[in-house]
């Protein structure tokens, strides 16, 4: 499979894509700009809600008219959207290109996933889906380490230089999908019975396993979204266990772990089977937080490493539970629409979070979102045991 020139040009890709320097100065960025942590909230909401209203047309566009040039349009979206990012400085002119921001992505997203299962599965390859995820997660946060330290010194040299090096990127990642093979474009006639805006929405519904993970993620991660990209990074700070110059270095060591740990997918699953890899993402996405409110120094930098891995887990876990149970002719379409709960659950939580983070301490926050995880994780569980929802 690594021999195939589609899949080194995809992996080419992920390695471009994960650099992704503005990791680490995200929130930083836009506190310089001059926005505080309740107008940070706003922005992540914008994300979210944009993402909803954008992934299910884009996934629909992707199905009907070729996933690859889904992706260059939403590639050819960010690079420019990267570059116009750093002349922005009032709230409402950053709401407007988040907006833009997420339909760029919406493009990629459903997209590349879809064109890259059914070129596997057109190679008689798909069987070795889980071991491509475990591959390209590795590179994704290796890649994401050695951008985040490069991002962090360049920010330190000028605020907008890490958004031009991400505007490069994109421009890179555009040309190596030209090169990649067309994928095939379902006839019309097929797609009268099954693809419509909304049938993705509506296969996840009817659907209970993929609506359950799907909701069982949305739940979990949509704190973890608003934390990691507003008010971490001034909590790493107030640990006083180094300066604002070794952020990078941290954040970087966050993402090689990831990488170590992502790495590992396919044999966690298979050890664990489906049920179990589940209960390990929730018990990730919780446990953490109480030694985060609690802990200090050392303490809370592992405690939010072991935080940082739910991020790797979790679209390798969706995709690896749900691709096998979605039809070709409408995997974009459906795999955006399991985006479009995600952002619902991103936007209402990022919201909430931005202000009670604003209101109360960043660790009082952390402890309300501790109680809160175990909420979902109980809500969950009891939900699935009623509807006999079984995972193996």
């Amino acid at each position: 499979m690594f021999n195939d020139k589609n899949i080194r040009l995809y992996l080419t890709y992920i390695f471009l894509f994960g650099l992704y320097p503005i990791i680490p100065i995200m929130s930083l960025f836009f506190l310089a700009k001059g926005l505080n942590f309740a107008d940070i909230g706003i922005l992540f909401a914008v994300f979210s809600l944009t993402g909803f209203l954008f992934e299910v047309p884009t996934g629909y566009l992707g199905d009907k008219y070729g996933r690859r040039n889904s992706v260059i349009v939403g590639l050819a979206i960010l690079t420019i959207t990267a570059y116009i990012w750093t002349l922005l400085s009032s709230v409402v002119a950053f709401a407007v290109f988040a907006g833009i921001w997420m339909l760029g992505l919406a493009f990629i997203s459903g997209s590349f996933e879809g064109y890259i299962y059914d070129y596997l599965k057109s190679k008689k390859m798909d069987d070795k889906y889980d071991k491509l995820l475990a591959k390209s997660g590795t590179i994704l946060y290796a890649a994401g380490a050695i951008g985040s330290i490069l991002g962090a010194y360049l920010f330190s040299i000028n605020i907008n230089y890490p958004y031009y090096f991400l505007a490069v990127l994109f421009l890179f990642c555009l040309i190596v999908t030209l090169f990649m093979d067309r994928d095939v474009v379902v006839p019309d006639g097929d797609l009268e019975e099954q693809l419509r805006v909304f049938s993705g929405m509506s296969y996840v519904y009817k659907h209970k396993k993929i609506l359950w993970i799907t909701l069982y993620v949305a739940l979990l991660f949509g704190f973890f979204s608003y934390f990691r990209g507003s008010v971490d990074k001034p909590y790493i700070l107030d640990l006083g266990v180094f300066d604002v110059k070794w952020l990078g270095v941290f954040v970087a060591i966050s993402m090689g772990v990831q990488s170590l740990f992502i790495s590992q997918f396919e044999k966690i699953k298979s050890r664990f089977k489906e049920s179990g890899t589940i209960l390990l993402y929730g018990l990730m996405s919780s446990l953490p937080l109480l030694l985060m409110a609690m802990g200090h120094g050392y303490i809370a930098l592992l405690a939010m490493i072991a935080f940082y891995m739910t991020e790797s887990f979790r679209d390798t876990m969706l995709n690896s539970f749900s691709q096998k149970h979605i039809p070709s002719n409408i995997r974009a379409t459906t795999l955006s629409s399991i985006k479009v709960y995600e952002n619902i659950g991103g936007a209402v939580l990022g919201l909430v979070a931005g202000y009670m983070v604003n209101i109360v301490s960043i660790r009082s926050g952390l402890m309300i979102a501790f109680v809160y995880t175990l909420v979902v994780l109980v809500g969950m569980y009891t939900y699935k045991s009623i509807k006999r929802i079984l995972f193996l």
